[in-house]
């Protein structure tokens, strides 16, 4: 018997292993002789298939593309998927993901008490985007982040808990990453040459999404960070087990157009301008330092969704897409209420409820409550109860007496609720604003100089040429509407300086004439310049 190839031994030790090696190595060799033959033949290796066109994606993505109102129709259908009472956190985090394709994305972070359905609502949304706009962790070691072969270039990054990332050094990195859009790292290792030093760079821009049981994260964490709060009443708790209950069919949602729309969005024109930027700006009262980062955080989310909403939206001279009251008016209407809690300008209802309930139990403000007892009277468990008191507590409205460690609290009152304070003026108060396009220059002639913003932002969309009569026509036009920027524009109208005239709705047209009934034309300078922001008395 021969000396086996394999063990080198005789007889052979192992027999069924190395019959198994043998096939491997036959294999292998089978693939080498192939590739040499291909490569002498002259063939080229087998090329993946070209990624679709952008318009493949759009005819992937179907009617979305050109829906007046997205999101809306998001929520509605992840309401549809199961999701209950959490539509408006499901938005924001639908347009944080889209905020993942801008240079500064959005971070969020949703807490609440364990089984409050934060990471169900994550989940839910994840749904409706495909793997390449988000990576998943449940956790990470210190210095995974810096060694990982992930790419984490315009993508948001899932960890399902804040205590994956509780080490100092990875919420540092995680922090540097969301805040400088990379990492760049040098340590010394041992080579064969000896110490030698190395430095790891890792690009973004990344964003974060994120859940925690705890009232707030690190403080340099939670600046960075949009807060969201999960409904824990006991109404919410009853519609989410009403829910679970329901077992009738449901019609599948079509999640591969949502992941179309999401790769027609990433290979368009990305770039938003927010016109009205400026007089937002000066109607936010500059109660707190923070309001510098939140600001900026307001426009982004403003920005995602008219970026969702390219196909209807106008352009200007630069091909930027221009953002419209609507987008204000949607961003508007899901986080007047996070921003003024976070900078404390308001309260939570949660929490005004909790220390209101604490207030009428201890009659003149200066007895004692118990956790329980406290429970009781919001009709809810001792564990939400307890969320909420720690959340009043770190606000200062409520305080623990009892300092012995193990002992029931006594909870009491402390610094009063402050008044509530309006951060983000409503849509009507930001007055004409919102007019793009309607200029006769593009400078502040009152002024005597540019107001400071760029050219791009104080021209309108150039518009095609187009025959019109001097007579409004009833039909709705191909065009958009030069004073909100949205197609369907009903009316067109001969107007000085410009040699394609104007196309308005009819709902649009009242800024624009003197009066009803002589229609004659106002004219003015960019609205940019020229809006007039009606008087605070």
């Amino acid at each position: 018997m021969s000396t086996c190839s394999i063990c080198g031994a005789d007889p052979c030790v192992n027999p069924n292993f190395c019959r198994a090696s043998r096939k491997t190595d036959t294999k292998k060799a089978a693939a080498e002789q192939a590739a040499k033959k291909a490569k002498a033949n002259g063939s080229a290796a087998p090329q993946p298939p070209p990624p679709p066109s952008i318009e493949e994606l759009q005819a992937a993505a179907g009617d979305l593309i050109s829906a007046p109102d997205i999101l809306t129709r998001f929520g509605t259908e992840v309401e549809s998927a199961g999701l209950v009472g959490e539509t408006g956190n499901a938005k924001i985090l639908f347009l944080t993901l889209i905020s993942r394709l801008f240079e500064r994305p959005v971070s969020v972070v949703i807490k609440g008490v364990s089984a409050g359905g934060k990471s169900f609502t994550v989940e839910q949304v994840l749904k409706f985007f495909p793997l390449a706009a988000y990576s998943v962790r449940t956790g990470l070691s210190e210095k995974a982040i810096i060694y990982s072969d992930e790419d984490f270039r315009h993508r948001i990054l899932i960890i399902y808990e804040a205590a994956g990332m509780n080490s100092d050094m990875l919420s540092y990195l995680i922090r540097t990453l969301l805040s400088e859009g990379r990492i760049v790292y040098e340590f010394v290792e041992k080579t064969k040459a000896g110490i030698r030093p190395r430095k790891i760079e890792k690009e973004g821009p990344t964003g974060l999404i994120t859940t925690t049981t705890a009232p707030k994260l690190h403080p340099e964490n939670e600046t960075r960070l949009l807060s969201l709060g999960v409904i824990d009443t006991p109404d919410q708790t009853m519609a989410v087990m009403q829910a679970l209950a329901d077992d009738a069919p449901t019609d599948p949602i079509n999640y591969a157009s949502w992941h179309a729309l999401q790769a027609w969005l990433a290979v368009g024109e990305r770039e938003v301008t927010v016109p009205f930027a400026r007089p937002l700006a000066k109607l936010i009262p500059p109660v707190a330092v923070r309001l510098r980062r939140d600001f900026k955080l307001l426009l982004t989310l403003i920005r995602a969704h008219a970026l969702l909403h390219r196909e209807t939206r106008a352009r200007d001279s630069h091909g930027r897409i221009v953002a419209t009251a609507a987008d204000y008016a949607a961003i508007r209407g899901l986080v007047a209420k996070l921003f003024a809690e976070g900078i404390e300008a308001t309260v939570p209802p949660t929490v005004r409820e909790t220390v209101t309930a604490v207030g009428a139990s201890v009659g003149g403000g200066v007895g004692e409550i118990s956790l329980s007892a406290l429970a009781r009277n919001l009709k809810l468990d001792k564990n939400s109860a307890h969320h909420r008191v720690r959340k009043a507590i770190e606000r200062g409205y409520l305080v623990n007496r009892e300092d012995k460690r193990g002992m029931p609290a006594k909870i009491a009152l402390a610094d009063p609720l402050p008044d509530e304070i309006e951060i983000l003026p409503t849509v009507e108060a930001l007055g004409d604003c919102w007019s793009v396009g309607v200029l006769t220059g593009g400078h502040n002639k009152k002024a005597g100089k540019d107001d400071g913003g760029s050219e791009a932002e104080r021209l309108g969309a150039p518009l095609p040429p187009n025959q019109h009569p001097n007579t409004p026509t009833p039909t709705p036009l191909e065009r958009r509407c030069d004073h909100c920027g949205t197609l369907g524009a009903t009316r067109q109208y001969d107007w000085p300086g410009r040699p394609d005239g104007i196309a308005l709705h009819s709902s649009c047209e009242g800024p624009w004439f003197d009066s009803e009934t002589t229609r004659r034309p106002l004219i003015r300078e960019t609205a940019r310049d020229v809006c007039v922001l009606p008087s605070s008395t």
